[in-house]
């Protein structure tokens, strides 16, 4: 239970609605909706009536308000008492964000510069692997509930697919474009190709990045769908320290070049395979909005860290 769910609780049984509250307190229907769920959920009980007509108090829900309501007039005494603004006109405001990858280190860094000038701000950060995001984003539709922005990377040859089912629900930015190499010693017979031949990965000992290593990598799916499938393969989830663990194991490591310049290795040469296989680093937000401070703030600071003009 959190405050803020208190307040939108207060607000919907005043105004009627979960449209109305969210408006007055500054926050989607969506979220608004979702507090009242949680709430229901956590208190085990159900709090309205439901109708096209409006919400209307169930017996528990009337209990409940008269509780809320004597809990937050507590929590403004306290407000007023140490001077700090009321929460009824500076209301928190929930922001979910998705990641995977080498984005997340990027997405927690612009989080955390940006918290304490935005105290309104309840932000969710979930880290998910690449196949796991393709998943959940292929089977959304446009009644479930969405988070504001994804950070995510793709097969190149899937955007096509991505932009025709998400176009109804986010606004889709392209970041850069990776071409699949294999980390190689400089010293290993391998630093003499110049391409590698996708034969040659079935039976390398490969250590390869997944936020699940259980499943397989998109680069591993994608190369079974070619009819290679790899033989020796092991996963970790430390994508900050898989190439350096690759090398101390003795074993290979995909890369994605050019983002591979943000973390050169010294001793190691980046050899591209024989057919190309790129993966392009996406952004995803939202449809509606994009009047939010801190989304512009978050947007800033990505198109600063990429060297891009003002992605809207």
């Amino acid at each position: 239970m959190r405050l803020e769910q208190l307040y939108i609780f207060c607000k919907t049984v005043e105004t009627g609605s979960v449209r109305k509250a969210g408006e007055a307190l500054y926050t989607s229907p969506q979220n608004a909706s979702k507090a009242i769920r949680q709430l229901e959920t956590e208190w085990n009980t159900t709090l309205f009536h439901r109708s096209r007509t409006g919400m209307q108090l169930t017996a528990e829900g009337e209990q409940a308000y008269s509780m809320v309501q004597k809990i937050l007039d507590d929590v403004e005494s306290l407000n007023q008492y140490f001077h700090i603004p009321s929460h009824g006109s500076t209301f928190l405001t929930s922001v979910s964000i998705i990641s995977c990858s080498a984005l997340e280190v990027l997405v927690t860094s612009i989080c955390n510069s940006l918290l304490p000038c935005y105290t309104n701000i309840h932000l969710e950060i979930d880290k998910k692997g690449s196949v796991q995001i393709r998943d959940y984003l292929l089977s959304l539709r446009k009644t479930d509930e969405i988070s504001e922005i994804i950070l995510t990377n793709e097969i190149a040859d899937y955007m096509d697919l991505y932009k025709k089912k998400l176009s109804s629900l986010y606004h889709c930015f392209f970041l850069y474009e990776d071409e699949l190499c294999l980390q190689v010693p400089k010293n290993d017979p391998l630093a003499k190709y110049e391409y590698i031949p996708l034969d040659v990965l079935v039976n390398l000992p490969l250590l390869l990045y997944s936020a699940t290593p259980k499943q397989k990598t998109q680069s591993e799916l994608l190369l079974q769908e070619m009819g290679y499938e790899l033989k020796n393969v092991s996963r970790t989830a430390s994508i900050e320290t898989c190439s350096q663990i690759a090398m101390n194991l003795h074993k290979y490591c995909f890369v994605g070049y050019p983002s591979v310049e943000f973390r050169p290795m010294a001793n190691v040469t980046y050899i591209p395979l024989e057919k190309t296989i790129s993966s392009t680093e996406i952004i995803l937000l939202k449809k509606g909005i994009r009047k939010e401070p801190f989304i512009n703030a978050f947007f800033d600071l990505i198109d600063s860290y990429f060297g891009l003009k003002r992605l809207w």
